[in-house]
Order: C-alpha cells, then structure tokens, then sequence
C-alpha cells in the first residue's frame, strides 16, 4: 500500500483483520482497484465484508452439493455495456463451484459477468474513486477451468485497463 499500486489482487482470502481493512479500503477509497477471487475461506468469512461489491451468502454452491445444478455451468453471453462487451464468449469455460451472491436491487447493475444460469460470476461495484472487484471463483483450477484459460488473461486485462494510479498520501 505504501507504494500506492494500481491494482491489488487478494486470492481466497476470509476475514482480514480490521487495520488491513481499513487500510485497503482507504487505498480502495483514493483510486485502487481491488480484485478479489473465492474460496473456501472467502465462503466461509463473515457476510459484512466491506472490501466486496455485493453482499454474499454463507457457503459456497458445488456441483452435487446443495443448491446445486446437474452440470457444470458455461458463462453466458456478455452484456454489451460492461467491461467485457466484445470479447467473445467462450464456450470452453466452466463452473463447477463459486460464492453466490444475495439478491439485491443493485445486483444486475453490479454484475460483469454470469453463468448461463443467471448467477454472477463476476461483480464489481466503484468505492469512492476506486473500485472492488470479485470473480467468484477461485484464482486457480479447483472450481472452474476460466483460471487456465487465455480467456481468463483477456478479462484481467480488461479490469486492470478499467484501474488507475492512486496518489500516495
């Protein structure tokens, strides 16, 4: 935080304690881009967590688990005013596992790309003049193959092309 970065990039991380928060959401606040990305230990944090673009619920939905689907779901098309609108949509992709997000008023607005099933796959919401960001994935293969896809390069370009320098204290 010190060197004010751009972006920041968090990977499965639960509860982080209140001075890192704090401090995150400041940096967040002057103009950094935080990515986050799910996991067990993000499924399993508190639902409060301020440096999130949408609240989330307890747990995790997988694949033959409860709320759960038959298949392996692909990611539906973009829509044409977000971050992604033009890339293609691979059909290659798949989920087996992610957080599910609350419904809310503000869901649809706050979500940058879906599964075909409706659900979020990416969510973002803006903090001041910076910006939160969660694939609600894991950042590598466990719960879907997008990590080890050139796709998945092509979509971090796109949310790190969207961030700006922050001014240091």
């Amino acid at each position: 935080l010190e060197q004010s970065p751009a972006v920041i990039v968090l990977s499965d991380i639960g509860t982080l304690p209140e001075d890192v928060s704090a401090s995150l959401n400041e940096w967040v606040e002057r103009g950094g881009t935080l990515i986050r990305f799910a996991g067990p230990r993000l499924a399993a944090a508190s639902v409060d967590d301020r440096l999130l673009p949408v609240l989330l619920r307890k747990g995790e939905r997988e694949l033959g688990g409860a709320l759960s689907w038959l298949e392996p779901q692909p990611l539906a098309d973009y829509p044409a005013t977000g971050p992604f609108a033009g890339l293609p949509t691979p059909r290659d992709i798949s989920v087996r596992r992610q957080v599910l997000a609350e419904p809310s008023s503000d869901l649809a607005a706050r979500t940058w790309a879906s599964l075909a099933d409706g659900t979020p796959l990416v969510t973002a919401a803006d903090r001041g003049a910076g910006r939160v960001v969660l694939f609600h994935v894991t950042a590598e293969a466990s719960w879907s193959n997008l990590p080890i896809s050139g796709h998945f390069v092509d979509m971090l370009r796109r949310v790190v092309q969207l961030s700006r320098a922050v001014s240091g204290g």
